[in-house]
């Protein structure tokens, strides 16, 4: 069965890893990849899939469009991805309702009513994203005077959604999509756990000596790249609670340019408070190393897709502590999974808001005051009890039981098969 599966670009991150998974998990299947960008082709084309790229599936550039632009934008894109399908062809799109490039989301919902089978990997919604939602107001309803529910939610029965959490599958229900074309499709984990790997505490060690920190202390790891959404004022600011004892380190940069600037911001602010937090260590270390010897992981993030940031360090002996995110986390606690330390609000002393909710401005100014005691660090602790044991000893059975849930509920190859069924049942 021809799949077709289309994404915007290839850039390094979690959609990119799930589409090479897909690939992966659907072994013996004909694929053709479309993208708007690929800045490292061969990821694709060493898993002998075919790779075309369309410049115009990427982000659109966010100014007025004249509807003479848009319709022959829309003629284009529409012509392109029509040219590699044939009649039995599933088009897997990720994140089409997203609202990055509306003239897309629109081709695509005219290929469906022309009959084209359409599967809506759903990882993130514009509803979610004001701003994104307004592009899409501009450009479905204002330009081509579409409704703009019937474009994201066609009552087709030949378009069907994938959705990462039980959360993401009411919300589609709520939204008129009828159950039967809903795949809840939690993704795989597919960490890649080298055999030589060594024990934890040589790795520790490694890393420690590798990075020129003290080995003594705890190492705690935020496994992410640095956006807005990953909130990481917070982070800094559990630093400060916890640095007599604990080193922080972050692994990757933004890429994104109105992501940077406020990264920059927070570089600047660390280096002038002497705020020692290794900022982009997986690019100074083996990544998978640095998890190994880790002795946490922790996430401050208030916004998750799927949240594998919550499953992945086990796999590597290393517990998960930090943020929860409950519509996320309630699924993986469903299926029997263990969290030693996890919170769902941090109190400031004097602010009725949680810190997560204030701008950077005002999280740079608490900060300051626990910098200079105008806010005591025992009144943080006084009012969030929960820090006290947050990085208390996690034991070993209940890394194994988290370990054993990943391998038999989140495997690759169940991944697949969930995929061909849907994909099956599209065709007929």
């Amino acid at each position: 069965m021809p799949v077709v599966i289309a994404h915007s670009h290839l850039n390094p991150g979690g959609v990119t890893r799930i589409i090479e998974s897909q690939i992966d998990s659907l072994e013996g299947e004909e694929i053709k990849v479309l993208v708007g960008a690929c800045p490292d082709e061969s990821i694709i084309k060493e898993k002998n899939a075919e790779l075309h790229i369309i410049p115009e599936l990427d982000y659109l550039d966010r100014h007025q469009y004249t509807e003479q632009e848009a319709k022959e934008m829309l003629h284009k894109i529409h012509a392109d991805i029509r040219e590699q399908l044939t009649p039995d062809t599933v088009l897997h799109f990720h994140n089409l309702n997203l609202g990055k490039n509306p003239i897309v989301t629109y081709a695509v919902y005219l290929l469906a009513k022309e009959g084209v089978k359409v599967f809506n990997h759903a990882h993130d919604f514009a509803e979610d994203r004001p701003s994104n939602y307004s592009f899409l107001e501009e450009i479905i309803y204002d330009i081509f005077l579409q409704d703009i529910n019937e474009v994201l939610y066609p009552k087709l029965p030949n378009y069907h959604f994938g959705v990462l959490n039980s959360f993401d599958f009411d919300r589609l229900k709520e939204l008129g999509v009828t159950e039967d074309r809903i795949e809840w499709l939690p993704n795989p984990v597919t960490f890649n756990t080298s055999d030589d790997l060594p024990e934890k505490a040589d790795a520790k060690q490694t890393v420690c000596e590798e990075l020129n920190i003290d080995c003594n202390k705890l190492l705690v790891t935020y496994p992410v790249r640095v956006i807005q959404r990953k909130n990481i004022g917070e982070f800094i600011l559990l630093y400060i609670l916890f640095r007599h004892r604990v080193n922080f380190a972050v692994t990757q940069p933004p890429q994104n340019p109105v992501e940077i600037e406020m990264y920059n911001q927070w570089i600047e602010f660390c280096r002038v408070n002497e705020i020692d937090i290794i900022f982009e260590a997986g690019t100074k270390v083996n990544f998978e190393k640095l998890l190994r010897g880790s002795d946490f992981c922790i996430t401050t993030s208030y916004k998750e897709g799927f949240g594998m940031v919550y499953l992945e360090p086990w796999l590597l002996d290393t517990p998960v502590v930090g943020r929860d995110i409950d519509f996320i986390t309630r699924d993986f606690k469903d299926d029997g999974f263990s969290f030693p330390t996890l919170y769902y609000k941090l109190n400031i002393p004097g602010i009725k808001t949680d810190f997560k909710d204030l701008n950077l401005k005002m999280q740079m100014e608490i900060i300051s005051g626990v910098l200079s005691e105008k806010i005591e660090k025992q009144k943080l602790f006084e009012q969030n009890p929960i820090l006290n044991t947050l990085f208390s000893d996690v034991s070993s059975h209940v890394t194994e039981k988290n370990k054993t849930i990943i391998k038999n509920n989140y495997s690759l190859k169940g991944y697949g098969i969930k995929l061909q069924k849907r994909y099956k049942k599209m065709v007929g």
